[in-house]
């Protein structure tokens, strides 16, 4: 009898210590796992603020670079228009104060290439930290920014790159005296004609006289117009993208700090 007694309370007391182990042991997975949850999920805001930043840089940068590429357009469609009859005083004077944003060299010797700031979110692709963003919008639309967006809009600027070059080698292949003279400039002339430390009135209007003369240089105006087009309208898509995204992240970071 004490036999059987003992037994049962053996089998008690080894469900009872069973049982706090099991229970010990739940416990300790649950608060582990909630801590990493807590973890995560502070990886994860930290990681969309980031993405947030450099959102509001990328916008800078296009917003910069849409405004110089705006105005080049509208001085590209007046010489396009009126080849054969350029006010040469009035563009002369256009070039003259326009910067970096309208000189005849970025229309006709030198190019803009598009470089946004977008290491931030191409790093999270690449280390893999996109998979700790929970919202799969977010990652879909971070992917397509890139790898859909930015690439057709890079394709484009290339193209128009390319056909610069082309022009270019054109010129450097010429053996007219006023292209040699176009081209030949200096450090110090191309700051001062950039930062309008210097008159250089006679000589950009000579300029603009001698590419007028040459039947290459209406012909690249007018291939450079079409491409400018694609570059522009890859650019607004770009700009639509990227603001989607932004109010994607926004939504998701207040929701985080409810």
């Amino acid at each position: 009898m004490n036999t059987i007694n003992d037994k049962l309370k053996f089998f008690k007391k080894f469900i009872f210590e069973t049982s706090v182990i099991i229970i010990g042991i739940s416990i300790s997975f649950w608060l582990n796992n909630t801590q990493a949850k807590a973890e995560n999920s502070r990886k994860e805001i930290q990681l969309l603020k980031a993405v947030q930043l450099n959102i509001n840089e990328i916008e800078v940068y296009v917003l910069n670079r849409e405004e110089k590429l705006t105005a080049e357009n509208e001085l590209m469609d007046y010489l396009s228009a009126n080849w054969n009859n350029i006010n040469y005083d009035s563009v002369t004077k256009v070039l003259l104060t326009g910067g970096n944003t309208k000189s005849f060299h970025n229309l006709f010797l030198d190019y803009r290439e598009f470089h946004p700031p977008i290491s931030e979110i191409t790093s999270i692709i690449e280390d893999g930290s996109l998979a700790l963003i929970s919202n799969n919008e977010i990652k879909l639309k971070i992917i397509s920014l890139l790898d859909n967006h930015l690439e057709f809009l890079n394709q484009n600027v290339s193209s128009e790159i390319a056909l610069q070059q082309e022009f270019r080698i054109a010129l450097l292949q010429s053996d007219n005296q006023e292209i040699k003279a176009i081209l030949k400039t200096s450090q110090n002339e191309l700051r001062e004609r950039f930062y309008q430390e210097d008159d250089f009135t006679e000589k950009t209007r000579s300029e603009l006289l001698a590419i007028n003369k040459l039947n290459s240089g209406e012909n690249y105006l007018s291939l450079k117009i079409r491409q400018r087009f694609f570059v522009m309208y890859y650019l607004d898509a770009f700009k639509s993208k990227l603001k989607e995204l932004e109010e994607e992240v926004n939504a998701e970071l207040a929701l985080k700090h409810k």
